[in-house]
């Protein structure tokens, strides 16, 4: 027998061996959708905004989970969208590109005055804080004591945010640095991770940032040493802020879905991922240090960069915040 004929007889012995351990393991299947794999759904997909304060990419995941979950509990399609600046939330809101974002104190006033925008709840973070403040922070190796030392020096900063930008601004304001020649310069950074690292490599004299932010980074960084030379008075953390022109039933079953997570064991594993407790009821009186900073700011309101008019303080909500 000749060797082509061996060859052949070869690959017929194996391809029948092949076909014969296929039907042993039964026929073939059809591929399965993923297990994360959200089901079809009806309906307008509700779009929830999302501004990344640190990993876009992480952030992404762990708030993905809570648009997951929130689909499931409203029974309609929830998609994320990631915004990359406090400035465009606005327009997304003017323009409905988004039904409902979670957002910063400064951010949400300028929405809720700007757009008609209503405040629906904000996370309560372990120990039972809701709040954060803004600090203005330098290394604990700087030889600036106190903001007047900050004259002629530069300070890392974020835009459309009260610890980052709102804040920093009404310190200079009511020292009387503005109006300065050696007033300090913003050095404007992408994030407040992005502030306390400015900070820290010297590219900056001090940084105005988030106490949440500055607190997370510090733990993971024990090395660096800051000090801080002013803090704000607290505020809400990021709420969720919906259009002006959501139907009260559908604000309505959002705010109980978010605020039953906890209660949920599903859920308490998504606030767990997201590093939260539960979800609380918060309204715009509760930002009345917004409207007492931008208040003093109004002489000088065009130099802070925030854009726009000055907000107007809610009708609810008493001068000077009381």
């Amino acid at each position: 027998m000749s060797k082509w004929v061996w060859a052949i007889l070869v690959v017929t012995l194996a391809g029948l061996l092949a076909a014969g351990l296929l039907w042993l393991g039964g026929p073939p299947r059809p591929p399965t959708r993923p297990a994360d794999d959200a089901p079809a759904r009806p309906g307008r997909p509700l779009r929830i905004g999302l501004i990344p304060e640190r990993d876009p990419f992480a952030l992404h995941k762990q708030y993905q989970r809570l648009t997951d979950y929130l689909a499931d509990a409203l029974d309609r399609p929830v998609e994320l969208a990631t915004m990359n600046t406090y400035e465009g939330v606005l327009a997304d809101f003017a323009e409905k590109s988004v039904d409902a974002a979670f957002l910063g104190s400064l951010v949400t006033v300028l929405a809720v005055d700007r757009q008609g925008a209503r405040v629906l709840v904000k996370p309560e973070f372990p120990g039972n804080a809701t709040t954060y403040t803004g600090v203005l922070i330098v290394r604990a190796d700087s030889p600036a004591k106190s903001l007047a030392d900050l004259a002629g020096r530069q300070i890392a900063m974020v835009k459309t945010t009260m610890a980052g930008h709102l804040f920093p601004y009404y310190l200079l304001a009511t020292a009387g640095l503005l109006d300065r020649p050696d007033a300090p310069r913003p050095l404007w950074a992408g994030t407040h991770d992005d502030v306390v690292q400015a900070v820290i490599d010297g590219k900056a004299d001090a940084g105005s940032v988030k106490s949440l932010r500055l607190e997370e980074v510090l733990a993971r960084h024990p090395e660096w040493k800051i000090r801080r030379l002013a803090t704000s008075p607290a505020v809400p953390t990021n709420a969720l802020i919906v259009g002006g022109d959501m139907p009260a039933a559908t604000a309505e079953k959002l705010a109980a879905a978010l605020m039953g997570m906890d209660k949920d064991p599903r859920g308490r594993d998504v606030l767990a991922g997201l590093g939260m407790r539960r979800f609380l009821p918060c309204r715009i009186e509760e930002y009345g240090a917004i409207y007492d900073m931008a208040g003093a700011l109004e002489p000088v309101w065009a130099r802070t960069e925030i854009g726009g008019t000055l907000p107007r303080r809610a009708a609810t909500l008493p001068a000077g915040g009381e």
